[in-house]
């Protein structure tokens, strides 16, 4: 009975539902990172060029592995048409959880400011960005996505 209620996507759509919430929370973060940054004196040099190589480390280690991850977990669900939840599965959704709880609580608690924040963010906020970009790519080349993971 409740499964006629559940609002369902095709596959293809979770990646474009992926792409534009992690769009949403990596504009949300490098916002703030902006903010931080605009009112820092003195090494934005340094919080850009740090934040750029953590983005590279970050991306690299976590994000990547998390876009290939889920993109191979939707190519592969039996249903065709899923929850449109399911773009994450439950260890995905406590991870954004986690990450959304500590940065609200460094900012919260004033746990860090200025460089550190700002390095932080940026790197988290781009790594989410370009997530973004590889799902709604994934999206727009579907058929090649499906070819590229699909576990027969």
């Amino acid at each position: 009975m409740m499964e006629k209620f559940k609002p369902k996507a095709n596959k293809r759509t979770l990646f474009f539902i992926a792409g534009a919430v992690w769009a949403i929370a990596g504009l949300n973060i490098l916002k703030i990172a902006e903010e931080e940054f605009a009112v820092m004196s003195s090494l934005k040099e340094v919080a850009i060029i740090l934040g750029l190589i953590g983005f590279t480390i970050f991306f690299s280690k976590v994000f990547y592995k998390m876009f290939n991850k889920h993109s191979k977990r939707i190519v592969n669900m039996e249903n065709e048409e899923p929850c449109l939840f399911a773009f994450f599965d439950k260890k995905g959704y406590m991870i954004m959880v986690f990450m959304m709880t500590m940065g609200i609580s460094l900012r919260a608690f004033n746990l860090i400011s200025g460089v550190p924040l700002v390095v932080i963010y940026l790197a988290i906020g781009l790594s989410l960005l370009v997530s973004a970009a590889s799902f709604l790519l994934a999206g727009i080349n579907y058929e090649k996505t499906v070819e590229k993971h699909l576990v027969a």
